[in-house]
């Protein structure tokens, strides 16, 4: 495990993980099971690649939480012919070994359509950065966030980047209600709070 380690070396470790997320966003992930350790609840990930989030997200429970709470990482782990190739899983677990963080992910090798009998009922952190596509994105809105607890956290990344206006399309019909407070925005990862 990486105790004994300041912010600024966690993030350096997060930051040499293969994805896309910029210095503000890993940040953010990396704090954000402390922010929800006064609720009940687990914390779940829609897409991981090779780790990268969830690593921040494994060192924020580990490190600076209370709860200690495992990170659900969901994700088909399969090839395809854009961004991920070849067999990504091995990659994404021996990074997630490498950093003492196995006993706190719990990998859910399938599509977050397939995924719901294997996701906690009730979620306090809920990180969507699965298919961009306007159709994924709200279809993971509607079936996990009436998961996340009274007072849970939501994160979503690549909100209001020109390539995936699908994000923000299905942010804004989904969750722009009585039910949701703007909490955060990290560069492309925007937070919200559910009411």
């Amino acid at each position: 495990m990486e105790n004994n380690k300041s912010i600024n070396e966690l993030l350096r470790i997060v930051d040499g993980i293969e994805g896309w997320l910029d210095f503000s966003e890993q940040f953010a992930l990396l704090h954000l099971p402390a922010l929800v350790d006064h609720l009940y609840g687990d914390i779940v990930e829609i897409g991981s690649y090779k780790g990268k989030s969830t690593i921040a997200l494994g060192f924020g429970s580990s490190l600076m939480s209370t709860k200690k709470r495992p990170i659900y990482a969901i994700d088909p782990f399969i090839p395809d012919n854009e961004f991920y190739h070849g067999n990504y899983f091995d990659i994404f677990w021996d990074n997630i070994k490498n950093h003492g963080l196995e006993d706190n992910v719990i990998p859910i090798k399938k599509y977050s359509t397939e995924a719901y009998g294997d996701c906690p009922k009730s979620i306090v952190a809920l990180f969507i950065d699965g298919n961009h596509e306007y159709s994924s994105v709200k279809h993971d809105i509607i079936h996990y966030a009436p998961r996340v607890v009274k007072g849970g956290l939501i994160a979503f990344h690549d909100y209001g980047h020109h390539d995936n206006p699908g994000v923000a399309q299905a942010i804004h019909e989904v969750c722009t209600n009585e039910d949701y407070e703007y909490f955060g925005l990290y560069d492309s990862l925007l937070i919200i709070r559910k009411l």
